[in-house]
């Protein structure tokens, strides 16, 4: 009986299943055929119009300051004195003593040229008296009978001359002590000093370089259709008639970015021959924060790199679009009433870095579209993406 159990059991199971997958079969719905239906690509645009703009032009420079010159001793001596400011990265004011040099020769000679000068006065006070009294003795003789020699007048002049260039040594022996004093040329910074206390200096030896820190300069390279975006002098002329344009510098300082306002003051007389490029500076009023009237910001130091926004001239009627939305340099795609594709040719004024600037080839209320596509055949079908439209 438990062999026949095993046998039989197994085989009741199997049909039990069979019969249950069975009437699943014949039980559960029949599917039904639908026609595959292709749906046009999906796109987004955005709504043009013509406005009137100013083209932001891009550059990039190091900053270097206005007035840069090396302080140099016009006579000979020993430094016997310099001041706290005269070390380098310390700033100073214009008149502001630098360094002092024995200026023992030099007093010296203004007082040896001091005796010359009052022995000279002597001689020439003899030679006029002389030459007066001469003028008496000969009063009633005709003048063309007698010589100058005869009146002492040649020794005359030559008193007079001998004063003057006795006062002449004088003064230039003052003006040699005064230059003992190196005074400061005007509000600056030194960068590298060059000599110190001790050291014997000669006329052209240089003491430090120096420059100027009451206005910063930028070089700026542009391209000539970069140029073309701006309003820029051409003569001398014009450079009171036209506003300098702005201009905005960024860097990071301090690891935080930090701004200037600037000014472009000029356009560089030559275009550089070996990448074609013509620089414009643009200037920054009291890089260092000094005035107290200047709001504070960082210090825009001398070296430091920095990115240039330039604001370019008021360009009336332009369309401006995504840098994405280009094709083939001159063409986009727009999007028709009928959401149908149409390819229009643009003519274009700029392409800056994420939008494009356009004069002609788009209508104001166009929709241009954005979107990236595989493939593109004038007049085929479109949906727009969640039927938004940006305008811009």
């Amino acid at each position: 009986m438990v062999r026949r159990n095993k046998v039989v059991l197994p085989i009741l199971i199997l049909g039990v299943g069979i019969a249950v997958a069975w009437m699943l079969m014949i039980s559960s719905p029949k599917a039904q055929r639908k026609p595959v239906v292709s749906l046009p690509p999906l796109v987004q645009v955005e709504q043009v119009s013509a406005q009137n703009v100013r083209i932001p032009v891009f550059s990039q420079g190091t900053v270097r300051p206005r007035t840069s010159s090396n302080l140099s001793a016009e006579v000979t001596g020993r430094i016997i004195e310099t001041s706290s400011r005269f070390a380098n990265g310390a700033f100073f004011k214009k008149g502001d003593v630098l360094l002092r040099i024995n200026p023992s020769d030099y007093e010296l000679a203004i007082t040896k040229a001091e005796a010359l000068v009052a022995s000279a006065r002597q001689q020439l006070a003899r030679a006029e008296a002389e030459y007066k009294q001469k003028l008496e003795e000969y009063k009633g003789i005709e003048r063309s009978k007698i010589t100058d020699y005869a009146l002492r007048k040649p020794q005359y002049e030559e008193a007079k001359a001998s004063l003057k260039a006795a006062t002449a040594d004088l003064d230039l022996a003052k003006v040699q002590l005064q230059r003992c004093v190196i005074r400061a040329p005007f509000d600056g910074r030194i960068v590298d000093k060059k000599a110190d206390i001790g050291q014997y200096v000669t006329p052209g030896m240089m003491l430090a370089n120096v420059y100027s820190t009451d206005v910063a300069e930028v070089r700026l390279p542009l391209s000539q259709s970069q140029i073309n975006l701006l309003d820029l002098p051409t003569s001398a002329s014009d450079s009171e008639e036209i506003e300098p344009a702005k201009a905005m510098l960024t860097a990071q300082s301090a690891g935080q970015p930090q701004s200037w306002e600037s000014k472009i003051v000029r356009k560089e007389a030559i275009i550089d021959e070996r990448n074609r490029l013509q620089y414009v500076v643009a200037q920054v009023a009291d890089p260092y924060g000094l005035d107290s009237k200047t709001i504070k910001r960082a210090e825009l130091t001398t070296g430091l790199f920095v990115e240039a926004k330039i604001e370019g001239r008021l360009i009336e009627n332009v369309f401006v679009v995504p840098r994405k939305s280009i094709h083939n340099n001159n063409t986009v795609w727009i999007l028709d009433q009928d959401k149908r594709l149409r390819i229009k040719s643009v003519d274009l004024i700029h392409r800056g870095e994420d939008k494009v600037y356009i004069s002609q080839g788009l209508s104001n209320g166009d929709s241009v579209i954005t979107s990236p596509l595989d493939a593109v055949i004038d007049g085929m079908q479109l949906r727009i993406d969640s039927e938004k439209v940006n305008e811009t």
